[in-house]
């Protein structure tokens, strides 16, 4: 029997590093200051493991989002009859990227259930946000407009891995539960799936003060009503992943920490959503995989 490697020894000090951090109560680089609660069982159980470790995560969000600054520069054309080449002013920069001023406006983690009582979408996920009316920017100018995206953004999972034996084998485990789009450069791997939503629904005014907004109300509570959906299945896959690496690496129950109060509020909440997530789960699953199998994925 060929003897047990153990991981390396760089692999065991950056493993070591990356829970220290984990669990320190200082907030880290990340806008929030820390992992989302509702990921946490996901990653404690994987950090279980002494070959892997899980190095940036999200559980899924649904969000409004400011485009960044883009920046000018210099692009040269040739004209269609080959008589030389013209210089114009091109954008370039992060289109619809985090770069250069980007900032979120309204960002939850939690499955936006039920209907508004009161005020409307718009005083949910603008709320703060002055909405304007018009705006003088000039019709000929709109690659200068900075856009106010919705976003859905299922669960992404980052995950250190000692060895390629060990990521080839959560790779499986990924693709099976549903995260199609899942893949690993050198020892990273990246667990991820195609159920997104990314629809401009404003943009930015020219005093950069207000929002103009491009839709009505109605539009925007059909973005909710698919980010439900998408909240439900992206649970539901991220529950496969978790019994399919609690299974193939046969890790049992990890030590809980001392919940804290917002842990149990959405321990709570996940608890009372687990009804609906049972009644609208085949359905929804059958509507995403029709969804899944006529849209290209994204290139890695």
């Amino acid at each position: 029997m060929p003897p047990v490697v153990g991981p390396p020894a760089t692999f065991i000090a950056k493993k070591a590093h990356i829970l220290k951090e984990l669990t320190s109560p200082l907030r880290d680089s990340s806008p929030k200051g820390g992992p989302d609660v509702q990921i946490l069982p996901l990653l404690n159980l994987i950090n279980s493991h002494p070959l892997l470790v899980t190095t940036s995560s999200c559980a899924g969000r649904v969000a409004i989002y400011v485009e960044g600054i883009r920046t000018s520069k210099s692009a040269r054309l040739v004209d269609d009859d080959g008589g030389g080449d013209a210089t114009i002013d091109a954008k370039s920069g992060s289109v619809g990227g985090k770069g250069g001023g980007g900032r979120w406006i309204y960002v939850s983690h939690d499955e936006p259930i039920g209907t508004i009582e009161t005020g409307s979408w718009r005083d949910l996920l603008f709320d703060g946000t002055h909405i304007a009316t018009d705006d003088s920017i000039n019709n000929d100018d709109l690659c200068s407009r900075r856009y106010v995206h919705f976003k859905f953004e299922p669960m992404i999972l980052h995950v250190l891995c000692a060895n390629s034996e060990i990521a080839n084998k959560l790779l499986g485990i990924a693709l099976a539960a549903g995260f199609r789009e899942s893949g690993y450069n050198g020892h990273i791997l990246a667990v991820r799936c195609s159920l997104r939503i990314d629809a401009p629904v404003g943009y930015l005014s020219t005093s950069g003060d207000s929002v103009v907004l491009l839709v009505d109300d109605n539009y925007l509570k059909t973005l909710m009503q698919m980010s439900i959906e998408r909240f439900t299945e992206n649970r539901r896959r991220t529950d496969r992943f978790f019994e399919g690496v609690k299974k193939s690496f046969n890790l049992g129950d990890v030590e809980e920490r001392v919940e804290t109060k917002e842990e149990r509020r959405i321990r709570k909440r996940e608890e009372g959503l687990r009804k609906q997530r049972d009644i609208l789960g085949n359905a929804v699953e059958t509507r995403m995989e029709t969804v899944e199998n006529n849209t290209e994925p994204e290139s890695a």
